[in-house]
């Protein structure tokens, strides 16, 4: 079977547009992969850290309301009654604590609420003897109480005016019961299995949605291991069964505990299936007209060669006559007078560019170009200075001597000014009698230096009237978003004005202030 031109054209193009297809799919699947996962791993670590901060509100407001109540219980200790009235209105206004208590330096509960069962008995629990021995603000890790509850003690110590230990203050957190902890953390649970966990500085779990896990120690656990270590951050991670999980973790300064929330990582790139399907449906269409334009076109193309082919079938062709393929020809030719003809019109928009940015009379640029690079500068943040320039009394030339004349005179400084700026400066006609250089990257003092060389040069040197003329100048230096260009143009053209005002023949700075 004979393969024709068009055959060849219409696979090369199929097989490009699937490349480009499998491709661009392939490449789309790896970056919305990446971006749903980077996503769920933000969204995890700020939502780790607000609830790391609301907790952290939390503690500190307990610890207020014990250290608030201190100066009445030390009053007290002598009287469990009263005392527990006090504990009594503690544990209503402070809304955190499942219990309060107070114990005196050597273990004795003296007062607790609601009544738990331990007022006038020696603690023993683990906590207490933490509190007793430090002495000091405290959140303890976990522990079993003499009541059986897994509890975290809140402690603050008890001293009287001579600085002597009297004992402590306690408000506790049940962990297995309803407390602050839960009512913050118990309704993050998602349908997709993302959950939220909190974790002692000693690995233990203080929160899980499963209430069975509560108490158990996870610290093999890599995210647990970090928050041990006091790093908050985000990663992808195994939990303790094995399972591949999206996290964000937050450390909680105040009790050192962990604040974990975290997402399957199957949930958090489930929706990739469904971008991708719908990036192939979106792109099915244009394919198809592709195919549709690559036949139409391949058939259009092939045909003269086609014809070609068929005619040199004929006998009487003398086929020594075609020395090239006919294609190589007909492309080198087509590249040769397509590469031609961009060349001309490039060259024809630079000209005509070049026309419309150019002075006719002075060979310099014009107010439109201005416009163009004064953009230019901005765009690129560049500081730059500017002279603007006129010519003194220049009416009396073009009255004197005429508007030929008056043309000399400001091709005559257009020379001058071109002799004495440097090749990175632009020199502008803006209109008349008056021009401005533009001098980037260039500070006020330069400008004014060479201003003044540009004015004396044009003092000392006879135009083509033989009658010696002066100039007069506005300096001024433009920094990056320091004011509106229009603000500095206007600037500088007042000094322009002061120098004409004030007799003539002279530079005046205009600086910037706010």
């Amino acid at each position: 079977m004979i393969r024709t031109l068009r055959f060849w054209i219409l696979t090369l193009i199929s097989f490009s547009i699937i490349g480009i297809l499998t491709s661009s799919l392939f490449s789309s699947y790896l970056v919305t992969k990446d971006s749903l996962i980077d996503n769920s791993l933000e969204q995890n670590r700020v939502y780790s850290k607000k609830l790391a901060e609301m907790s952290e509100e939390l503690f500190s407001s307990m610890q207020l309301n014990l250290e608030g109540r201190k100066a009445d219980i030390i009053k007290l200790l002598d009287n469990p009654t009263e005392l527990t009235i006090v504990l009594n209105q503690l544990i209503v206004t402070s809304k955190n604590f499942n219990s309060v208590s107070v114990i005196d330096k050597n273990g004795l509960a003296i007062a607790t609420s609601p009544n738990v069962g331990i007022a006038g008995t020696v603690i023993q629990s683990e906590g207490v003897k933490e509190a007793l021995d430090k002495k000091e603000n405290i959140i303890t890790k976990p522990y079993m109480a003499a009541t059986g509850r897994l509890l975290v003690l809140v402690s603050t110590p008890l001293f009287n005016e001579q600085n002597e230990y009297l004992g402590m203050l306690n408000g506790t957190i049940y962990l297995e019961e309803d407390n602050f902890i839960r009512n913050i953390l118990a309704e993050h649970y998602s349908k997709d299995g993302s959950y939220v966990y909190v974790v002692d500085h000693s690995g233990t779990l203080i929160y899980h949605p499963d209430e069975k896990r509560i108490g158990e120690i996870v610290k093999s656990n890599e995210i647990v291991e970090s928050l041990i270590r006091g790093d908050s951050g985000a990663s992808i991670t195994e939990n303790t069964k094995g399972d591949l999980y999206v996290a964000g973790y937050t450390l909680i300064e105040a009790s050192r505990w962990g604040v974990v929330s975290q997402t399957p990582y199957a949930s958090s790139i489930e929706p990739l299936a469904g971008i991708i399907l719908k990036i192939f449906l979106y792109a099915l269409p244009f394919i198809v007209l592709f195919l549709v334009v690559a036949f139409v076109l391949s058939t259009k193309l092939a045909s003269p060669l086609q014809k070609l082919a068929m005619y040199t079938m004929d006998p009487q062709f003398n086929r020594n006559e075609l020395e090239i393929p006919t294609w190589y020809f007909e492309a080198k030719q087509l590249t040769e007078t397509v590469e031609n003809y961009r060349k001309q019109q490039e060259e024809t928009v630079e000209d005509f560019k070049t026309q419309s940015l150019t002075d006719p009379l002075t060979g310099l640029k014009n107010r439109r170009f201005a416009e163009y690079l004064y953009s230019h500068l901005i765009e690129s943040k560049n500081n730059f200075s500017m002279i603007m320039v006129d010519i003194d009394f220049f009416k009396k030339v073009n009255d004197e001597f005429g508007h030929n004349a008056g043309d000399e005179v400001l091709q005559f400084l257009a020379y001058r000014m071109n002799r004495v700026t440097r090749e990175e400066d632009y020199i502008i006609r803006l209109g008349g009698e008056e021009f401005a250089i533009v001098m980037p990257n260039t500070l006020l003092e330069e400008a004014y230096r060479i201003a003044e060389i540009l004015r004396k040069d044009i003092e000392s040197t006879l135009p083509p009237t033989n009658k010696a003329i002066t100039i007069s100048s506005g300096v001024g230096e433009y920094k990056y978003k320091a004011e509106a260009i229009s603000s500095f143009m206007d600037r500088i053209d007042q000094a322009l004005y002061k120098a004409k005002s004030n007799g003539r023949n002279q530079t005046i700075i205009s600086k910037y202030s706010k």
